[in-house]
């Protein structure tokens, strides 16, 4: 009943329905653009809280497809805020999934579901993600950690270091992996080789996120903090469509004086 493992306080919680409607007889719709809402500032406040030191940022969606896009022009707009232009490609993994719109699918590491789409947008490269039990490694070795993650950083340099904007996973692995946890020193190697060379790190918590692996965000567990974070589906908990993209405040002082961030959708934002 919880669908795409959305609804993770389950169906009909009074609470929830009671502030709905508490809100509802206030204001149901603030065009971000031109209002910020009290309920948007409320919610931005708590969710920050939870998440890693320095992500202060939060810019609400409708839902997780929406928030990876918001992601993806955020890093592409720190880029050119810095004077790296030249840097737009996002090295994902195979197989992954991180939505169903253009841009999510060009990161989707599953054939059947982009292949008709591929003529229509740019396919980004792509690694292993690192199972390690189908390859026959032991996960809790070290060793195995830096085997999956040594592809990432020789992906990125057959692909240019200053052509890689970001590269995105999943902390816990979601729907096409099934419950992947990486193996022993394999988050920790990441974020030294993003930070090596300039890529961003993204996470990916659509699926992971929102305490469903018992902390609020699954990187946690091996305190490694992203640049970005991606939150959907338990976060709004199938009771409204609701998602968001999480940022340092670096990367968004960065994007603001530099004249700010164009982007936005209708219903971003929404104080429901």
């Amino acid at each position: 009943s919880s669908g795409a493992m959305v609804c993770n306080i389950g169906h009909g919680d009074e609470r929830v329905l009671a502030a709905m409607r508490r809100q509802m007889e206030r204001s149901t719709f603030g065009y971000r653009l031109h209002f910020e809402t009290e309920a948007s500032e409320e919610l931005a406040t708590r969710l920050c809280s939870l998440c890693p030191r320095d992500m202060n940022r939060a810019f609400f969606v409708s839902g997780g497809s929406e928030a990876v896009e918001s992601a993806l022009k955020l890093a592409r707009s720190v880029a050119i805020a810095r004077g790296e232009g030249t840097r737009f490609k996002v090295i994902s993994r195979f197989p992954s999934y991180h939505g169903g719109s253009l841009g999510a699918l060009a990161l989707t590491g599953y054939d059947p579901l982009t292949a008709p789409y591929v003529p229509m947008m740019r396919d980004m490269p792509k690694i292993p993600a690192p199972r390690a039990w189908l390859d026959g490694l032991d996960e809790s070795d070290a060793a195995t950690g830096e085997h999956y993650a040594s592809m990432l950083e020789k992906r990125i340099l057959a692909e240019g270091p200053d052509t890689v904007l970001a590269f995105v996973e999943e902390p816990v692995g979601g729907a096409a992996t099934g419950a992947l946890v990486p193996p022993e020193g394999y988050p920790q190697a990441v974020r030294r080789i993003c930070d090596r060379y300039g890529v961003l790190l993204i996470h990916d918590e659509v699926m992971s996120g929102a305490g469903r692996t018992g902390r609020f965000l699954a990187g946690e567990h091996w305190g490694t903090a992203p640049d970005i974070v991606i939150l959907s589906k338990g976060l709004g908990a199938g009771y409204m469509p609701l998602g968001a993209m999480l940022a340092n405040d670096d990367i968004v002082e960065t994007v603001l004086d530099a004249g700010g961030f164009p982007h936005g959708f209708t219903y971003a934002g929404n104080p429901l």
